[in-house]
Parts: structure tokens; C-alpha cells; sequence
């Protein structure tokens, strides 16, 4: 394993149409050389926001890619163009960073990248977003949701998940996490993120019968979302 600070990769998740998966990977591929791996998720956003945030009620296919952060923009405005993900109900796409990654899957993400410069990052960013994840029981999904869009949430993608192998930490922590779980993603602004998490917490967390882990990741750049405010984007 190995980091790098000039030229390295990056996590790219998109969460798209099923019909879309294909043309979202061929976008990419386009742009730089990159892997992908896909899951099938579900949308939950109430109804008033479905086509606003991209993601309803339907089955979703997000796609976890890894790319080089030299054509992260480059990347994500092409996905946005092609897949036409500034119309309402399109998908989103967005990055994170990575800490570590194998050194074969990095320096083939990376290949005929070196001479390409990195945009350079804003040290601080008042509209910075935040990918909030809470695995709970599925008994309680619902209501760990209904709590995040009272605090802000806007919308949801649901995994279905379950415990494997956890009897080490069940003892410390001294709670039995639910063998069958669902895995929620929240895609918010770092204003709402402590919210959302205190919200989840206190109906559904860990010393609750929700038994939810819940735990939060940076997110750098986005396309096919506009602001988080209710207003739908300029043009839409």
C-alpha cells in the first residue's frame, strides 16, 4: 500500500437510473482509465423531492469507481453531460478520498496522468458536503429515516446488509449489532450532517432496539444535485 500527495486516486460514487449504469461506466472510461464495481440500491425520498434529489422510490444501481483526482473534474462534468444529470431525477455523482489503495489498482488508475495538475483545494469550503451512513436494523429503517428528514435530510438510498463476524466488538461495546440490517446513505452539507447523525442516534442508535452504527465521510466534488435548501436548480 502507498499514498501520494501530488497524483492519486480517488473515489467516485455515482448513483444512477438501472438503465443508466452502462452509459455512467462509459462516461468515465472516456475520461481516464478506472474500475468500477456496482451494487442495487433502493431510493426513499419523499415525494416532494424524488425528481429534485435524483433518487426515488425505484430500484438504483450505485456504482463505486476509482479514478485519478487529476480528471475528477473532467470526470464529473462528463457524467453530468452525457447522463444529462442536471435534469431533475437523473442521478448524482460524487468523490471522496481515499487514505490507502494497492499499488497495481493505483499506478493503472493513474497511468497517463503524470503530467496532468491537480486542481488545487480549497482550504476551506462553506459548502462542502458530507455522505452520512447509518447501518441499522431493519426493523427501524424507516424510522431512522423519517428522524434524518426531520433533521435535514433530504433523501435516501437504502442496502440491504447483515452482521458478519462481529462477537469481538458486540462485547465491548456491550450491545448485539441486528444480524440483518440496511445500510442508508445520506448525501448532505456539512451544516446538516450533526444533525442528521444526533437525529438517527437518538431513535434508532446504538442503545436503542435499532442497534445503528453510524459514521460520516468527506465528500470533495458533486454533480446532478443542486442546493440543499428545498429550491430546485436555476433552469430546471
Amino acid at each position: 500500500m502507498k499514498k501520494k500527495t501530488d497524483n492519486r486516486a480517488k473515489l467516485l460514487i455515482g448513483i444512477v437510473n438501472k438503465q443508466d449504469e452502462l452509459n455512467y461506466t462509459s462516461a468515465v472510461n472516456k475520461c481516464c482509465t478506472a474500475v468500477h464495481f456496482s451494487g442495487v440500491g433502493h431510493g426513499t425520498a419523499r415525494s416532494s423531492y424524488l425528481s429534485y434529489f435524483g433518487i426515488n422510490d425505484i430500484e438504483k444501481r450505485v456504482v463505486f469507481s476509482i479514478i485519478p483526482e487529476a480528471l475528477e473534474k473532467t470526470v464529473l462534468r462528463t457524467v453530468g453531460q452525457e447522463l444529462k444529470l442536471y435534469l431533475l431525477g437523473r442521478g448524482i455523482a460524487f468523490t471522496a478520498p481515499l487514505s490507502g489503495i494497492s499499488n497495481i489498482v493505483e499506478d493503472a488508475v493513474l497511468s497517463g496522468t503524470e503530467d496532468v495538475k491537480t486542481a488545487p483545494q480549497k482550504k476551506e469550503n462553506k459548502t462542502m458536503h458530507e455522505l452520512v451512513i447509518a447501518v441499522v436494523d431493519q426493523r427501524f429503517t424507516d424510522m431512522a429515516i423519517d428522524a434524518a428528514r426531520a433533521a435535514g435530510a433530504t433523501g435516501a438510498t437504502v442496502f440491504h446488509t447483515k452482521s458478519l463476524d462481529n462477537a469481538k466488538i458486540e462485547e465491548k461495546m456491550g450491545t448485539i449489532l441486528p444480524e440483518q440490517s440496511d445500510s442508508v446513505f445520506f448525501l448532505t452539507t456539512e451544516e446538516y450532517k450533526l444533525h442528521i447523525m444526533e437525529a438517527i442516534r437518538d431513535v434508532a442508535g446504538l442503545k436503542t432496539e435499532g442497534s445503528a452504527v453510524i459514521f460520516s465521510l468527506p465528500v470533495d466534488d458533486l454533480v446532478g444535485i443542486g442546493k440543499f435548501d428545498g429550491e430546485v436548480p436555476d433552469g430546471q
